[in-house]
């Protein structure tokens, strides 16, 4: 298969059966597209960047309907410049881009959507299986480069790496474990006490049900998911991370009906969004974000949060989302339909971005962004009953 057979491929896998880039990569490659793993590697790292330039590509074409074979062979070519409409130039499309910068402004919208360029790689250190600082000295051991975050000293940022972090020896013998730095955040919200039970509504895969037995070994996770599929990864990886059976009870659930005996200590609701927050992960989400998509998201985030209100007086609600209809839209229809009120942690408070503006819970919520905190762009709210 030729290269710009390979890229049409890619986009068409994006574009038409609405996967991400690494099963796009995955089903165009199918192991044959490279004899090496660093060839590959600088394969798909050119994957990226298409995908990522896209609606650039698009944008640029002097045909009306261009095929994908059409922008691959532009791709290819290096015939690519920088457009004039700042979507264009930025590459998403013009509802995204008019909506954050109504939001943050030109220059904010520009310095966020830049940001989700380049990906920013955190490490969990997960002391679980091993001190934080034999951890650090394996790593550095490997030439990795690291900057430990100030704050919360288990997230470690990784600044270079000879090798992609999925092959480093403590990340295969789940010692460190690729965890975007807003996720801690979310759970650390949570401020796990001794002895607490909480229910993790959306669970699977399980990263932020192991992070809350790591920070409190005492504490219990009630773990429900709608995905079989998710859950039996999530026990895997459970096992892996040195997660203790008796701390996490796993169930198959649609959280918005799920009924509990008595109230629980706390709840995390890590909500199904659109993701718009990780595209420095996954660059297909600039080519296929719909409004219509994240409006089916947020309706669906109001129902799981209204039942998360209904299980405890403490909510940790998050989406990686950088929209207020999956954010502040939500806690507003919230504190009108509830006795609740949005809290931000006093450890936190110098930390966090505010809310969008034009909300009168702005300055109780956070945001984070991937131009100013170097992670995904994320919307975390602390509910309290009042």
């Amino acid at each position: 298969m030729s290269k710009v057979d390979f890229f049409a491929q890619v986009l068409y896998e994006v574009i038409e059966r609405r996967v991400s880039l690494d099963v796009a990569f995955k089903r165009a490659c199918k192991k044959r597209c490279a004899r090496t793993l660093d060839e590959r590697e600088r394969l798909y790292q050119e994957c990226r960047r298409l995908v990522s330039n896209y609606v650039k590509l698009k944008c640029l074409s002097t045909k009306k309907h261009s095929s994908y074979r059409d922008l691959a062979r532009a791709w290819v070519s290096g015939r690519v410049y920088e457009p004039v409409e700042p979507h264009c130039r930025l590459s998403v499309s013009k509802w995204l881009y008019e909506k954050i910068a109504n939001l943050l402004g030109p220059g904010g919208a520009e310095a966020m959507l830049k940001a989700f360029e380049e990906r920013t790689w955190w490490l969990r250190l997960n002391t679980l299986k091993a001190p934080e600082e034999r951890v650090l000295k394996e790593l550095e051991a490997e030439g990795v480069e690291l900057e430990v975050h100030p704050e919360i000293p288990y997230m470690v940022r990784v600044l270079s790496s000879p090798r992609p972090i999925r092959l480093l020896k403590p990340v295969r013998e789940f010692k460190a474990l690729p965890q975007d730095l807003a996720s801690a955040v979310s759970v650390e919200f949570i401020d796990v006490r001794p002895g607490d039970v909480v229910v993790d509504m959306c669970a699977a895969p399980g990263l932020k049900t192991s992070l809350i037995v790591m920070l409190e070994e005492s504490a219990r996770v009630l773990a429900f998911d709608i995905s079989n599929k998710r859950l039996r990864i999530m026990r895997h990886l459970l096992k892996k991370l040195g997660v203790p059976e008796s701390r996490v009870q796993i169930a198959l659930a649609d959280s918005r009906f799920i009924n509990l005996v008595r109230p629980v200590d706390k709840v995390l609701l890590d909500a199904p969004c659109s993701n718009s927050g990780s595209i420095d992960k996954d660059p297909s989400i600039k080519a296929t974000l719909t409004q219509g998509k994240v409006e089916f998201y947020s309706k669906r985030q109001l129902e799981l949060l209204l039942k998360s209100l209904e299980l405890s007086d403490c909510v940790v609600y998050t989406t990686c989302s950088i929209l207020p209809d999956e954010g502040e839209d939500v806690i507003e229809k919230i504190v009108k339909k509830t006795s609740v009120k949005p809290v931000v942690p006093l450890r936190f408070r110098g930390f966090c971005s505010p809310g969008y503006s034009g909300y009168e819970f702005s300055s109780n919520v956070c945001r984070l962004y991937p131009h100013v905190h170097k992670s995904e762009g994320f919307f975390i709210s602390r509910l309290e009953r009042l």
